[in-house]
């Protein structure tokens, strides 16, 4: 039985392959979704999307003309919108010493602004039943050094995502986030491959090992799957980290 079938789905920030907008596009369409793939890097969305069987449209998350563009695009084309699922987000990996205005505004334009556009134009030619899903991090409530702008504006963007879920609750749409730790992807392999840095993620991980982004992907399928009836909710795919604490620096020494 294919949990999607029917339904449109636009992904915005799915340009890396390997990621987790590819894994997710790959596990929709397998559910019979047809999808969409956004990003600011219109050629690899398109690499993406060939690979997977996706459609590609350019957005950038922060300019709000073009992501009122991007939903009207998808109308366009399909005449609905059954899911969202918001990938796109900014990184950084500064200290509180070292921050800057300009990391600080980087950072919450893409985790937050972009975010509340996506979910303001999207919802408003969505239907009851639909589904918007955040993708954040597990840096949102655990620590470790340098995740100060990047662990904060996700945890501002969680909270967007419980208001909204609040103020649309009568109109049928879910609005869910999804907190992954640490993943298996080739962003993260130079980091894995330093000495003891994957022993340490597996020792603070309860099921004893990392997740990956097809673990994201199936927690996002039952998201925006019409068994779902959960909205305003945080899903972790972490292996149980939350129940410990990041790993350090100084862990890494240790394995």
């Amino acid at each position: 039985m294919q949990h999607l079938k029917d339904k449109v789905a636009l992904i915005i920030g799915a340009s890396t392959h390997g990621g987790i907008g590819e894994a997710t596009a790959r596990h929709y369409i397998s559910e019979g979704a047809e999808v969409f793939l956004s990003a600011r890097r219109l050629k690899e969305a398109q690499d993406v999307a060939a690979g997977v069987g996706a459609e590609a449209i350019a957005c950038d998350i922060t300019n709000e003309s073009q992501v009122e563009q991007l939903v009207r695009e998808v109308m366009s084309r399909r005449g609905r919108l059954d899911v969202l699922v918001i990938v796109a987000g900014g990184y950084s990996n500064q200290s509180v010493d070292q921050l800057t205005r300009e990391t600080l505004q980087s950072t919450f334009e893409l985790n937050v602004v972009g975010p509340s556009f996506a979910i303001k134009h999207a919802a408003r030619v969505m239907g009851r039943g639909a589904s918007i899903i955040y993708i954040s991090s597990a840096t949102a409530q655990l620590n470790t050094p340098g995740i100060a702008a990047y662990g904060c504006t996700t945890a501002a963007g969680e909270r967007l995502v419980e208001v909204a879920a609040f103020e649309y609750g009568a109109r049928g749409i879910r609005r869910n986030t999804l907190q992954p730790g640490l993943l298996e992807t080739p962003l993260s392999q130079a980091l894995l491959q330093r000495p003891g840095v994957r022993r340490a993620y597996e020792r603070e991980t309860p099921l004893g090992r990392l997740a990956n982004v097809d673990d994201v992907a199936a927690a996002a399928g039952w998201l925006a799957s019409d068994g779902c009836h959960t909205t305003g909710d945080r899903i972790r795919v972490a292996g149980g980290v939350h129940l410990r604490r990041h790993a350090l620096p100084e862990d890494y020494r240790d394995g």
